[in-house]
Parts: structure tokens; C-alpha cells; sequence
């Protein structure tokens, strides 16, 4: 699409997203998909030479099959195939005298695909997640956006400013040529980063504090280290002292972190030889464990941060800039809530623009985001902290051993030494199999979700409680005789899943299975359309009654884009019986979804701050409380200035 220019400012045809990383392309393509067009710009030329993000977690793969991208993204070259586990270990030195102390074992994706399968109760995920890196996605989205005529993409693009006004932003950019370039939009996505220059224009802060003391990545290639495998196969490798190793690819690239102090000299230092970091990570407690690296591929260090926006919308939830990814809120890499948030943002921007760009929209839509999203990110970031916390004991039982050679004896007092760490790792698991933090963000403080009064079910931070109740991403479940899951009946925006010809008890009570169904879907279609609202309606086959049962006995369920329950009802008891869904109490419903109405549940001003109890509960504050490092930083903002365009 070209762009439409009048004297030197350029008009986006729809919504203005500055940034191109995963969160700002995911959102140009899902309102591509939705029909929306965009204008994408990116400081950079090239994608990322970071690693970042190597999991798409669990609830990420459910929105891309949504989006039609969850095969070719796992076939991907560099995506981990599906028969690897996705192992974590703890060991001493992987050198003579070396010790596994302990596995965090995660079965591979065809395990658990199998068992999603055979359970089928609701409990589980469309699809298992999928160890990658971010390189590979950023490279796969660009290749989409470039290809997309739906969205005009602007590379070597840096942001300078922008003026927001009741009808739109205006946004200043400065080209490759070092020339100024001005594009009005009526909205403007700020997914530019931790260190988003789109937050600061319009004046929200961020709440939170940074971590001490920084790490040294060394992102690398080796065939030999694939080759020697010390300990087998696996995905993160710990040692006792702090620093970590990860497969990438599980086949030749590997990410070595290693905590080190955050200043100058010492990280210019780390940089003269940073074959050495992966050496001294992998030699652990013992000597270097030395092997031969193919290529260096990015070597410097990077600062942790815990901060969350006051909002995610400018004007206080009524403005026209809204925020996606690190712009909105930064977390250290544990337990993988970074990106795969950021994802989520994108599909809940995407949906929301989609509906105020074509007209049945209204303004709600804009500080409901900030009041779904924002809650939930806290909780995910509190949830990091206690990952980080886990690694504490082991640390500070290294760190201050009068001996740490004790820890390599094969000996009564080194196995009770080893025995302890082990212990303690296996009692606290994996960061990585939080299933309820992954699938079970609820939205229970919404002005476009219709509450019901019904009770909400008890939240697990390991297990996803499946629910139909309004706030609830929709559960998962297979329909009989296939592999389709219910998801994939979902329609392209907005959709009526239909169960009132699929028995159950309240209509066996009642005697008659249809008594007026046919009424309320025809109020909803007659509505919808009068709203210009596009609503797919799906009626389910009768036999399906175990998904009725899964979607807890309601004849209608409406789901938003995003995959959330905004609305049920049709059940015996439940506050929208069938008979009173007529035409009126149709358009409350819909008022409220679509953003012009505020549900009556809602609670205005409700907000809960940041708590975050960090200072001695990671390597950092073991290192802090030894006198060894300090310092703040940007959750995975680097240091490595080749990796950004100088303008």
C-alpha cells in the first residue's frame, strides 16, 4: 500500500506503530488480518542479533495457530524440534570430577501434545510451546510484514517525537539520509522498547527498580560443545556459582550468561576475550572447561529490571498512544514472561484498533487495555521474582562455603553438600511449567466485560482452571473424532459459540431444547449488524456434550478476538436465561463489549501497586551483600552498540 502524503507529512492509513521488533509486527499483522492497515517503523535495518526470548510459551503458540503462523513458525530453521526436551540441570563443573546435581526434566512437544490429547478435560493448552529464539521470529515476522500490502514498513526509521491532539498523533522521525520525516495517524502503537522514547513523549513513568550488578552474554556457535553434551542433552545448563548456558537450536548456538560487575572497565574486559566467559561458566566450581567455539556472534553485557507503566494508554487511559512489550513494562528473562506478554499485548492492541479504525468501537476500549493488561503483568512480574528467588539458596551455599572445593569431593561431606542443593532445587521446580501464570490471566476489573456474579475459581500458579466465566481466556478442548480444537472454529473477529442444540441438564429440565434459542441468536445477528459488528455465529454439532460440559453447561458464550469470554448466558440460573436474551438486553450486552457502555461490575480507580521483594532474592543480591558488583539497568537492554544504528 502507498502512503498518502499532503505537502510533507505523510498519512497513515491506519494506526502508527513505532518499533519492529516482535510486539510492534505481531500487531501490524493482526490488523492486516482483521483488515486494518498500518505503517510500521523501525530505527533499525536488520532484525535483532540478540537472543532474547527462547521460549514462545504455551498461550503464544495458542495466538499464533489463531493467527495461522504456529506450523511455519515451528518448522522454522533454528526453531527446536519436537522431539527435545526442554531439560534444565545444575552441576558443579562439567570438567574431571564433574557432578550433576540436579534436572528440572520437561518432557518434549510430542509428549505433551499426546497427553493434551488423551486428557481433553480443559486443563490444557491448544499447543505446546516451542524453544526458539527471537532472532528466528523477528526474521520470519519481517519476511510477513515486507510481504503484507496491508502495512507500509518504513526501515532505518528513528523515532524523535510526536504531538498527540483529540483527533490523533503526529510523529517525528529521521531517515537513513539524516532527513525529517513527519506521519499524522489517528492512533500510535509505542512498541519501541524498555527504553521507549514513545513512553517518555507522552509522560508515563514507570514503577519498579532495578536489579545490582549486571551479566556477560556470549552468544555463540560450536559444533564441539554439541558433540561432547556434558550431562546428556539439555536446554538451560546452571552452575552452582550463578552462571548459565542455554541451547538455543539444540543443535550448534548457545547463549552464556555470567554474572559480572556492571562498569566499564571490567565489561571491556569481558570483551577482549569473551571465549573465556563460556570456558569459565561450563568449568563451574572447577577449572576452565575449555572447547572449540566456531563464532562469536554477540558479546556484551546487559542490566535486569523489574518496572511497570502507570498506563498503557496516553491522557490517563483516553488517549490515542498506547504501549506494547518492554515499552510497558520489563522483567528479567525468568520463567519467560517478557516476549511472550508482549505478544499478548499485540493481539489485545490489534483487536481494539481494529474496532475503533472501522467505526463500532467506542472510547472504553482504550482504558480497558490498560486496566486488563496492566494488573496481570504485575502479577507475572511478581511471579518472576520468586523464580529468581529460587537460585538464592544454591548460590549463597557456594558463594560462602568455606571451601567451595568440598562441593567436588566425592566424599561423605561433598555428597551432603551436593545432597542439600539438591534438595532445595527439587523441592522449588522448574520456571518454566507455570501453566496457570501462562493460560490463566484473568480480566476481573474490566469496563467491556460482562460480569455474570458468578464465583471465580480458585487460581494455581502450575495448573490452568478452565473457565467460560466473562474475563477468562476460553478453554481448550477437542471436538469428537478429530484433532480440532474448539479454537479453530472461532471466527475471525468477534464469535457466538452456539451449544443450545448439544444437550444438557437444565434443558432435559426444561423438556424442550430449543425453547428460545432461534430468538436469541437472531437478536444477536440483528444487533450485531445494526452495530456493524462483525460476529460470527457457530453452532455447535449435538453431539458434542463433553465440550458443553468443559464450557460449563452455557448454550452461548461470546469470545472477543483475543480468545477472552466477555459474555455468557442460556443456562438455568445464570443471570442471561435464554427467554430474557431479546433484542434490548442484546444491545446492553454488545453497548458494553464494543466500549460504549461500562459494565456495571466495573470498579473505577481500583489499582494495585508493584511489590516487588527482590534485593536479596537473586544472584545479584547474593553478589550485592558479598561487596561484589552494583549497579541498574533495563530488563535486557544491552550495551552492544553495533546491534543499533547510529543516525
Amino acid at each position: 500500500m502507498a502512503p498518502i502524503r499532503i505537502e510533507d507529512t505523510e498519512l497513515s492509513p491506519g494506526p502508527l506503530i513505532v518499533g519492529g521488533g516482535p510486539v510492534g509486527m505481531l500487531t501490524a499483522l493482526r490488523l492486516a488480518q482483521l483488515g486494518v492497515p498500518s505503517t510500521l517503523c523501525e530505527m533499525n535495518t536488520d532484525t535483532t542479533r540478540w537472543p532474547k526470548m527462547d521460549n514462545s510459551s504455551c498461550h503464544t503458540m495458542e495466538i499464533f495457530r489463531l493467527m495461522g503462523l504456529v506450523e511455519e513458525y515451528r518448522l522454522q530453521p533454528g526453531a527446536v524440534p519436537q522431539c527435545t526436551d526442554w531439560d534444565t540441570i545444575f552441576f558443579t563443573t562439567c570438567g574431571p570430577k564433574g557432578k550433576l546435581i540436579s534436572r528440572w526434566h520437561i518432557p518434549n512437544n510430542e509428549s505433551y501434545r499426546a497427553k493434551i490429547l488423551s486428557e481433553n478435560d480443559g486443563s490444557h493448552p491448544a499447543e505446546p510451546g516451542q524453544r526458539c529464539s527471537q532472532i528466528v521470529l523477528e526474521t520470519l515476522l519481517k519476511q510477513k510484514c515486507l510481504a503484507h500490502p496491508l502495512i507500509v514498513c518504513h526501515y532505518g526509521y528513528k523515532y524523535v517525537s510526536l504531538e498527540e491532539d483529540d483527533a490523533g498523533v503526529t510523529a517525528i522521525f529521521i531517515d537513513l539520509k539524516n532527513e525529517k520525516k513527519t506521519i499524522r495517524a489517528a492512533y500510535l502503537v509505542g512498541a519501541d522498547g524498555g527504553q521507549s522514547r514513545v513512553r517518555k513523549s507522552v509522560g508515563i513513568n514507570l514503577e519498579g527498580k532495578p536489579l545490582p550488578s549486571a551479566f556477560f552474554m556470549v552468544h555463540f556457535r560450536s559444533k564441539a560443545l554439541r558433540k561432547l553434551s556434558p550431562f546428556g542433552r539439555w536446554w538451560h545448563a546452571f552452575g552452582l556459582h550463578g552462571g548459565f548456558i542455554i541451547d538455543q537450536d539444540d543443535n550448534d548456538t548457545y547463549t552464556c550468561h555470567e554474572p559480572c560487575a556492571a562498569d566499564a572497565e571490567a565489561i571491556k574486559e569481558l570483551q577482549e576475550h569473551p571465549e573465556q566467559v563460556p570456558y569459565r561458566v561450563l568449568g563451574g566450581l572447577g577449572q576452565p572447561y575449555k572447547f572449540e567455539i566456531d563464532e562469536v556472534l554477540v558479546a556484551n553485557a546487559w542490566r535486569p529490571n523489574f518496572a511497570l507503566a502507570d498506563s498503557y494508554v496516553s491522557r490517563g487511559g483516553l488517549g490515542r498512544v498506547l504501549l506494547g512489550g518492554d515499552a510497558a513494562h520489563r522483567n528479567p528473562p525468568h520463567g519467560g514472561y517478557g516476549m511472550n506478554s508482549g505478544v499478548e499485548d499485540a493481539l489485545s492492541i490489534a483487536w481494539r484498533l481494529s474496532a475503533l479504525h472501522k467505526g463500532f468501537g467506542g472510547t472504553k476500549l482504550l482504558s480497558s487495555y490498560t486496566n486488563e493488561r496492566r494488573p496481570n503483568m504485575m502479577m507475572r512480574l511478581e511471579r518472576c521474582d520468586v523464580h529468581i528467588g529460587k537460585f538464592t539458596p544454591m548460590i549463597m551455599a557456594t558463594m560462602k562455603a568455606p571451601n567451595q572445593d568440598i562441593f567436588l569431593e566425592d566424599s561423605a561431606n561433598g555428597e551432603e553438600a551436593r545432597s542439600a542443593i539438591a534438595k532445595h532445587l527439587d523441592s522449588v521446580g522448574s520456571e518454566n511449567i507455570d501453566r496457570g501464570v501462562e493460560l490463566d490471566l484473568r480480566y476481573l476489573n474490566s469496563e467491556v466485560i460482562v460480569t455474570d456474579g458468578s464465583i471465580e475459581p480458585a487460581f494455581d500458579n502450575l495448573r490452568y482452571t478452565p473457565s467460560t466465566r466473562p474475563g477468562h481466556r476460553a478453554p481448550h478442548v477437542f471436538l469428537r473424532h478429530s484433532n480440532k480444537s474448539i479454537i479453530d472454529l472461532y471466527g475471525q473477529e468477534w464469535t457466538l459459540i452456539d451449544f443450545s442444540r448439544v444437550k444438557s441438564k437444565h434443558q432435559q429440565a426444561n423438556g424442550s431444547a430449543r425453547i428460545g434459542a432461534d430468538a436469541a441468536v437472531t437478536a444477536f445477528k440483528v444487533v450485531a449488524t445494526y452495530m456493524n459488528m462483525p460476529l460470527s455465529h457457530v453452532s455447535i454439532d449435538p453431539g458434542e456434550e463433553h465440550a458443553k460440559i468443559v464450557w460449563q453447561d452455557y448454550d452461548f458464550v461470546l469470545i472477543r478476538p483475543d480468545g477472552y469470554v466477555v459474555w455468557r448466558g442460556g443456562k438455568e440460573g445464570a443471570r442471561d436465561r435464554r427467554c430474557e436474551l431479546n433484542k434490548d438486553r442484546v444491545r446492553e450486552i454488545l453497548r458494553t463489549v464494543l466500549g460504549w457502555a461500562v459494565d456495571p461490575g466495573f470498579v473505577e480507580g481500583e489499582k494495585k501497586e508493584l511489590s516487588i521483594a527482590n534485593n536479596l532474592t537473586s544472584i545479584h543480591g547474593v553478589q550485592e551483600e558479598l561487596g561484589a558488583g552494583e549497579g541498574q539497568g533495563d530488563a535486557f537492554e544491552g550495551f552492544f552498540k553495533g546491534d543499533k544504528r547510529r543516525v
